[in-house]
C-alpha cells in the first residue's frame, strides 16, 4: 500500500468507520426529505442529493474493501455501528434531524453536518493521508470533499 506511518491506519479506521454511516445516514435523510416538499426544484434537489450522498458511501465502502484485505477492525461496520462510541454524538445528531421535518433536515444536515463539519474533517484527513503516501483515499476524499462544499447550497 506504501503508507509510511502504520499509526495512519488506525486514524483510517476510526474515519472510515465514522464517516461512512452518516453518509448512509444522509442518504436516507434527503430521500426521505425530498418526498416530503411539493415544488419539484425542491424535491429534485434532495433526490439528487440523496444520490450523491449513497454515492459517497458505495465509494468509501469500497475504499474499506480494499483495506479490509490487509488490515483488521474494519469488517461488520452495519454490526459496529450501534456499538462504537464515538458514533454516539453524529449518530444522534442524525436521528434528530431525520426525525424533525424536512426543513430542520436541510437546515442540520445540508449546512451544519455537509458544508462546516465535513470541509473541517476532509481537509485535514485527506491532507494527512497524501503526507502517507495513501493516494486511494486521497482520491476518493478530495472528491468528496468538492461535494460536500456544493451541498451546503441546499441548505
Amino acid at each position: 500500500l506504501g503508507v509510511t506511518d502504520a499509526r495512519y491506519i488506525n486514524a483510517l479506521k476510526i474515519f472510515l468507520t465514522g464517516v461512512t454511516p452518516l453518509e448512509y445516514y444522509a442518504y436516507r435523510g434527503f430521500a426521505h426529505a425530498g418526498r416530503q416538499f411539493t415544488g419539484a426544484g425542491t424535491r429534485v434537489a434532495c433526490q439528487m442529493q440523496s444520490i450523491d450522498e449513497l454515492r459517497h458511501y458505495q465509494t468509501e465502502t469500497h475504499a474499506l474493501s480494499h483495506y479490509n484485505k490487509y488490515f483488521n477492525g474494519l469488517h461488520s461496520a452495519k454490526h459496529m455501528f450501534d456499538r462504537v462510541w464515538y458514533l454516539s454524538v453524529p449518530k444522534s445528531f442524525f436521528e434528530d434531524a431525520y426525525t424533525g421535518g424536512p426543513f430542520e433536515f436541510l437546515t442540520a444536515v445540508s449546512f451544519s453536518f455537509e458544508y462546516v463539519l465535513t470541509n473541517l474533517l476532509f481537509v485535514p484527513f485527506m491532507s494527512g493521508a497524501a503526507h502517507n503516501g495513501d493516494m486511494s483515499t486521497v482520491t476518493f476524499g478530495f472528491s468528496a470533499q468538492s461535494d460536500e462544499s456544493r451541498h451546503m447550497t441546499l441548505g
